[in-house]
């Protein structure tokens, strides 16, 4: 083997990087510049020792195999020693690895979710991985890998194994569509760079292969100026002048050639001399390996060559001792790309032709399944263009089937630019629905985009269609309700004509309030210019579908009539299409049951949800309806190991931000509850800060919440910001149904900050935007907003009968949560008007504890503590007097040192208007009339309760 030369630099980086996983390498650099023989380096090292090591090399032109060289770099495991092969998970893996079965668990069901199985699949490699232990997984020629590898990646990153190095190899300006900004995704990621040589390292490689004395520069310039600095280039072309020329003639004129095309020009014809050195027998099966461009066995490669069995097997070992070609597990090809562009362009062109056309013909006459991409390519080769249509488009049918959309794209898309008129519209459909049931969702919105807009030959009625799958996945998917309601808005025009019928289901989706982020007037014209031309739809299905986002939007948006409308939507079926829209609509009213404040219904609606998912396969949807479950529980106030199980969710859906924001919101409101702000914090963020904001309800939701946890922070400039921006939502959807969460807090908030006229503002916009309609848990915030705002102006009684009535409210949804927040307020307020306040507070405390909300429960204890504390206790404790008591002396140490009254009520886990009374009270005790003053007689010493 020749001496590495110039690449020791990029060694020594590697196994740095090696040496503190996890990581991602990626080894970028040129055909035959020399990443395979790194690699090889790599390997060979000591400091890899206790290392695995796991090598997969994707394929040039290869057949739909999902994950193929992943598979092949796992196989090394079958007899490796494996830390913990338990995770049930790893059963997933028993049809990818057979080789590994006796140390997996038993295999698992197969999903009838395509999506949802390779997921599994993704995650159960994930699980291998961490039991292989100190591992370096490389993955050879990636801008070769299949999308299902590029997928896995994705998902890799974001779940590296503690111990585990990935090495990436490629060709930067081969990757596929999308792949380069991909590579760039993971946290810790490195780049090597391989250069070409420089000349004087291209003299090295060459005096390193001669063994003689340093070469002249003539002969340095000239193989600098044929090789282009490529090691591989250099390699075979001063092999092939070594067996022409005596060593002592190496710098003759045989170095005085120049680059050309692909292949440096000496290269092909040392090529071409070596070619004419071999038998017959042995050039047809160089050229026949050439033509076939993959690995392949000694039968398809003889029959290609068209030579006999024992000819071609004495051949075939001259080939391979001469290093024209090379065996890996039994197959055979050229040695290296170039050597293979080499063979081609030395090979007459009627001769090619003939062995492309043999090449089909032994492929399509092999037994089992038939490779239709390379039969194809082979077609196209010979010129056979129907040949080629009518393969390339199996292969691509074939591809959707296993899931490889990444290669049924690219070959769509090259049928497509060959087609005209009907035939380009019935392929650009096809394509469409392959990119949909790609998880790369930023690579199919990418593709629809260019269908849509860049292909002329596409009918009006294509187009229009294509680009309603356009922009419900920007909706849905990616969560981008600007760019996906522009999409969905020109379908609409481009159907109305053509197809009335899609036009109006079209309609029917731009009138989906959840996810549009307009105005529901808007939103609610949609619905109506779309129930103009429901009349069109025959389909029971399209019927069906229309039905259930009707019925969606008008219970979105509180309207009663959708009730009824809801409920002719479940009568019994058994057809698959109409089953999955069936499953579609529990999913959606109960989301929409879920914001209004109808629990039961929404409880109702999951339950029916799950069993249709069940009988119908929709298991993409019984995940969210999972998520839906979860935020039932936090609203019911059924909290027990919720925080566990959202956060679960969070991490399960990372790659689908719009069905994990939910997720997020549930653990994060749960986090601040309990008192962990960071996490709080941690987990709500991105839901108001990312460039594609989720549901309104979500994104007004999440900045109350903040807005609360500024509060306890005594940040009160961004307190007011989170309100404000919580509220801008509200007025520009004009969905105040969905202010149940929004309002009781953001009243809270300004009236605590002294807004009062900010809140009634707030209130009175709330009152007049649920007017008329059905929505239980902000009619109970509404009267909730308003004592608090009455209570703040001094207004006890009004106060008073809005907190009795808000119990009375949240206590029929049921609503725990706010039903404690309600009580402890109304105790305060009894208190206030000289009532009985003490069973009231009981009550909260009592429900903040069930809830698990020290923090709240706490601060009942303190003002029932006050209460019991003050002279002529019923209960008989003694005052304290002129003393001041343990609480009063730990306030008034903290307002002596300079501390606000906010700050004093954050730390101690108190309200405002407690800490005020006890700060009036230790000034009067003491004798002093100011905090400055405290100072001196706190450092004095004074009398306690103790």
């Amino acid at each position: 083997m020749t001496p590495l030369v110039g690449r020791w630099r990029q060694l020594n980086a590697l196994l740095q990087l090696v040496a503190v996983p996890p990581v991602v390498v990626r080894l970028e650099g040129e055909a035959g510049v020399g990443k395979t023989r790194l690699l090889h380096e790599l390997f060979a090292h000591s400091a890899l020792g206790n290392h695995q090591k796991l090598i997969g090399t994707c394929q040039s032109l290869r057949e739909p195999f999902p994950l193929g060289p992943v598979v092949d770099a796992l196989l090394p495991l079958a007899s490796a020693k494996l830390s913990e092969a338990t995770d049930p998970l790893l059963g997933a893996l028993v049809p990818l690895l057979p080789e590994l079965g006796s140390r997996l668990p038993p295999p698992l069901p197969p999903l009838a979710d395509l999506r949802m199985e390779q997921h599994r699949r993704y995650r159960a490699i994930s699980s291998l991985l961490t039991a292989a232990g100190p591992a370096v997984l490389v993955l050879d020629d990636l801008h070769w890998a299949d999308s299902g590898t590029m997928e896995f990646l994705q998902y890799l990153f974001g779940h590296l194994p503690a111990e585990l190095t990935v090495v990436l190899s490629y060709r930067p300006g081969e990757l596929p569509r999308g792949a380069a900004a991909d590579l760039g995704r993971s946290g810790s990621a490195a780049t090597i760079e391989l250069p070409v040589l420089a000349e004087s390292e291209t003299a090295a490689m060459l005096h390193a292969m001669v063994g003689r004395g340093r070469p002249p520069r003539k002969v340095r310039q000239a193989l600098q100026r044929r090789s282009g600095g490529i090691p591989f280039a250099v390699e075979q072309i001063v092999h092939s002048a070594l067996e022409q020329l005596h060593p002592a003639s190496v710098g003759s004129t045989a170095w005085d050639q120049f680059l050309r095309d692909d292949v440096p020009a000496g290269f092909r014809e040392a090529i071409a001399r070596r070619l004419s050195g071999l038998s017959d027998t042995a050039r047809r099966l160089v050229v026949a390996a050439a033509v076939l461009a993959v690995p392949v066995g000694e039968e398809e490669l003889f029959a290609v060559a068209d030579v006999p069995v024992d000819a071609g097997e004495l051949a075939l070992d001259d080939v391979l001792d001469a290093g024209l070609l090379q065996e890996t597990n039994g197959r055979f090809a050229c040695r290296h790309e170039l050597l293979q562009q080499a063979v081609r362009q030395v090979t007459s062109r009627s001769s090619l032709r003939r062995l492309h056309r043999r090449a089909a013909s032994v492929l399509l006459d092999a037994s089992g399944a038939l490779p239709y991409f390379r039969i194809a390519s082979h077609l196209e080769a010979c010129g056979d263009l129907d040949g080629w249509r009518d393969n390339s488009e199996l292969g691509a049918d074939t591809a959707i089937s296993v899931g490889d959309t990444g290669a049924a794209v690219t070959t769509l898309l090259q049928l497509i630019a060959a087609a005209e008129g009907d035939e380009a519209g019935r392929l650009a459909l096809k394509l469409g629905r392959a990119a949909l049931d790609g998880l790369d969702c930023g690579a199919t919105v990418e593709l629809l985009r260019a269908l849509v807009n860049e292909v002329q030959q596409l009918p009006l009625r294509i187009r229009g269609e294509l680009r309603n799958d356009l922009g419900l996945l920007l909706l849905n998917q990616l969560g981008d309700a600007t760019e996906g309601y522009r999409e969905l808005e020109r379908a609409a025009g481009e159907l109305r004509e053509p197809r009335p019928d899609l036009a109006a289901r079209v309609m029917s989706s731009l009138a989906n309030i959840h996810a549009g982020h307009q105005h529901v007037d808007t939103h609610l014209k949609w619905l109506t210019e779309a129930d103009s031309l429901a009349g069109a739809i025959a389909e029971p299905s399209d019927r069906t579908a229309f039905l259930v986002n009707k019925a969606t939007t008008l219970m979105t948006c509180g309207q009663r009539s959708a009730w009824p409308l809801a409920d002719s939507l479940f009568e019994e079926t058994t057809d698959p299409a109409l089953g999955r829209h069936k499953t579609r609509a529990c999913l959606n009213f109960a989301d929409a049951s879920l914001w209004l404040g109808h629990y039961g219904r929404a409880s109702g609606y999951l339950a029916s949800g799950r069993e249709l998912a069940s009988r119908f396969t929709a298991a993409y949807t019984r995940e969210q309806l999972e998520v839906a479950e979860a935020m039932l529980d936090w609203m019911l106030g059924r909290w027990d190991a919720l925080p566990e199980r959202t956060v679960a969710l969070v991490n399960r859906f990372e790659s689908l931000p719009r069905v994990a924001a939910e997720c997020r919101l549930i653990a994060g409101a749960l986090a601040a509850e309990h008192g962990d702000v960071d996490q709080a914090l941690q987990l709500i963020h991105p839901l108001v800060s990312a460039d594609q904001p989720p549901a309104p309800p979500v994104t007004a939701t999440a900045h109350t919440l903040l807005a609360e946890v500024r509060l306890r922070q005594s940040a009160r400039t961004e307190a007011l910001r989170n309100v404000d921006l919580a509220v801008q939502v509200l007025r520009r959807t004009g969905m105040w149904v969905w202010a149940g969460e929004v309002t009781p807090s953001a009243v809270e908030v300004l009236t605590t900050l002294r807004r009062p006229t900010d809140a009634q503002r707030l209130i009175d916009e709330h009152r007049e935007g649920i007017a008329g309609l059905d929505c239980p848990a902000s009619a109970a915030a509404l009267r909730f907003g308003e004592a608090v705002v009455a209570q703040s102006i001094g207004n006890f009684h009004q106060a008073l009968d809005g907190y009795l009535t808000a119990e009375v409210m949240f206590s029929e949804l049921p609503r725990p949560f706010w039903l404690a927040r309600t009580k402890r307020r109304l105790g305060e307020c009894q208190l206030q008007l000289g009532l009985d306040g003490i069973p009231q507070l009981l009550a909260a405390e009592r429900l903040f504890d069930e809830l698990g909300v020290r923090r709240r429960s706490r601060s009942c204890r303190e003002v029932l503590r006050e209460q019991q504390a003050a002279p002529q206790r019923k209960r008989g404790r003694p005052s304290y007097g002129e003393r001041l008591s343990p609480r009063e002396l730990e306030v008034a140490a903290l307002a002596a040192a300079g501390q606000t009254n906010q700050q004093i009520a954050t730390a101690l886990g108190l309200s405002r208007r407690t800490i005020e009374q006890h700060v009036a009270r230790c000034l009067h005790k003491l004798h002093v009339s100011s905090r400055k003053e405290l100072t001196v007689v706190l450092a004095s010493g004074i009398r306690t309760s103790d």
